[in-house]
C-alpha cells in the first residue's frame, strides 16, 4: 500500500476481528476486490466490492476495512464493509466535488481465524468535456475523454486546442470522438507543438461516423492540438506589366493565388508599392484551385523612385502556415513619362526605343513589343507615345 500507516490501520483491525489462534503459514483466507467501472466521473458512485471465503468457503457477516488513495496516495476514503450471507461485501461512494483527476487504488484487507488477507484494484476519475464547431452552416460535436484536467478548450473548423495538467510524472491518456464529417485531411496530434508519430500513438480508428483519437503521455501542463484539417492560402506569383512608368500613369499588376486547403476559402488580397497599399480585392477561392487578379496602380501622387511590388493573402481562420501568404516580385522605377530604359532621364535614346517598338502590341507584332515604350499603359505602342516622350526630351537626370 502507498500509505503505510493506513496499512498498519487495517492490519490492527484485521488482528481484533479474528480470533488469536496460531498462524498457518498457508494462506486459506482470500478476498477479491473490484470496481463496477473501469473509470468514473466526478459525479458518478463508485462501488468498491468482492468476496471473502475461507477454504473456499464464504465468510458471513463479517468486516471488510476498505480505504481509498488518490493519485498521491493520501487516503479519501476509509470505511468497513460487511459481507453478507454470500461471503459477498460492497462499499459505494462519491468523491470529493474537489478530488484530483487520475489513477485511484481502492485497497481492501480483512482477518479471520488467525489468517489475513489485501488486495487492491486500480480505477480512473476522468473528466469528459464536449465542444461543438460550426462548419460551413453544419454543427459538429467534439467529445475529449481524460484522467486529466482539461481546460482552454477551443474547436475551429480545422483544429481542436486545449491544455492538459495534473500530477507532473503521472501516465495520462486522452481519448478524443470526432465526426467523420469534420475530416479533410490526416490526423495529427500535437503535444507542445511536436507532433506525435506513431508508433505507438497515436491510436486512430474509425467506426464510419467518428473517429476515435487515443494516446497517452507523461503529466505536467502540456498544450494539445487535434488537426483534423487545413486552411492554407498562398500568394504564388506577382507580375507586373512594365518595369518603368512615367509618374501619374498607370502600371497593371497580376496576383495569382492559391487555395492549398480543405475548404473554400473567402478572404483579402492587397498589394503594395513599397509599404503603401495600392488596391485591395476580395477573393473567394474553393479548395484545390488558383486564379490571377489584376490590379491597376496609378502612380500619380508617388514621389519618383524604386518601388518594391508585393502582395499578400490575409490569413484565413485556422491557417498556420502564413509564410507563404506574401509575395515579392522586385521593383518598378517611377520616373519622367518617356524615361523609356530607365536611365532616369529622358533623350534620344528613349525615343530610338519607343520607334523601334511602333507599331505594337502584345498579340500584333509582339516580336518588336516593348511595355515600358507603351508609355500611357493603353496597351499599345504607337504614336501617342512617341509624342509623350518627345514631348520630354530633354529632361531629367533626376
Amino acid at each position: 500500500m502507498n500509505n503505510p500507516r493506513s496499512l498498519v490501520a487495517v492490519f490492527l483491525l484485521a488482528m481484533l476481528v479474528s480470533p488469536l489462534i496460531p498462524h498457518v503459514y498457508s494462506s486459506t483466507l482470500t478476498l477479491t476486490v473490484f470496481t463496477t467501472k473501469p473509470s468514473y466521473l466526478i459525479t458518478d458512485n463508485i462501488t468498491v466490492y468482492g468476496i471473502l471465503t475461507y477454504n473456499d468457503s464464504p465468510v458471513p457477516d463479517w468486516p471488510v476495512a476498505v480505504e481509498v488513495q488518490d493519485p498521491l496516495g493520501t487516503p479519501v476514503v476509509t470505511r468497513t464493509a460487511q459481507t453478507n450471507t454470500s461471503g459477498t461485501y460492497a462499499v459505494t461512494f462519491k468523491l470529493p466535488t474537489d478530488a484530483e483527476l487520475g489513477t485511484y487504488t481502492a485497497y481492501v484487507s480483512s482477518g479471520y481465524k488467525g489468517d489475513s488477507a489485501t488486495n487492491s484494484t486500480k480505477f480512473q476519475l476522468i473528466q469528459i468535456t464536449q465542444t461543438t464547431v460550426t462548419v460551413e452552416g453544419k454543427d459538429y460535436t467534439i467529445t475529449i475523454e481524460s484522467n486529466a484536467t482539461i481546460t482552454n478548450v477551443n474547436a475551429t473548423r480545422t483544429n481542436l486546442n486545449f491544455t492538459s495538467s495534473g500530477y507532473t510524472g503521472e501516465k495520462a491518456y486522452i481519448n478524443i470522438t470526432s465526426p467523420v464529417g469534420l475530416n479533410k485531411t490526416e490526423i495529427k496530434v500535437f503535444i507542445d507543438n511536436t507532433e506525435l508519430i506513431p508508433p505507438p500513438y497515436p491510436v486512430i480508428t474509425t467506426n464510419g461516423t467518428h473517429y476515435f483519437i487515443y494516446f497517452e503521455f507523461t503529466l505536467s501542463t502540456h498544450n494539445i492540438t487535434i488537426q483534423y484539417a487545413i486552411a492554407d492560402i498562398a500568394t504564388t506569383n506577382v507580375s507586373t506589366s512594365k518595369t518603368v512608368v512615367g509618374q501619374g500613369y498607370n502600371v497593371s499588376l497580376s496576383v495569382t493565388v492559391e487555395n492549398q486547403g480543405d475548404y473554400t476559402e473567402t478572404f483579402n488580397l492587397t498589394v503594395y508599392a513599397n509599404e503603401t497599399i495600392i488596391e485591395t480585392k476580395e477573393v473567394t477561392l474553393t479548395s484545390g484551385n488558383s486564379t490571377t487578379i489584376t490590379f491597376t496602380w496609378n502612380t500619380s501622387g508617388f514621389a519618383k523612385g524604386n518601388y518594391t511590388i508585393s502582395a499578400v493573402a490575409d490569413t484565413v481562420p485556422g491557417e498556420t502556415d502564413t509564410a507563404d501568404n506574401t509575395k515579392d516580385d522586385g521593383t518598378v522605377l517611377v520616373s519622367i513619362a518617356g524615361d523609356v530604359n530607365g536611365d532616369r532621364l529622358v533623350d534620344i535614346s528613349d525615343l530610338v526605343i519607343t520607334v523601334g517598338a511602333i507599331p505594337s502590341t502584345p498579340t500584333i507584332n509582339p516580336e518588336i513589343w516593348n511595355p515600358n515604350a507603351d508609355i500611357n499603359g493603353d496597351g499599345v505602342c504607337d504614336i501617342s507615345d512617341l509624342v509623350i516622350c518627345v514631348g520630354n526630351v530633354p529632361s531629367g537626370p533626376w
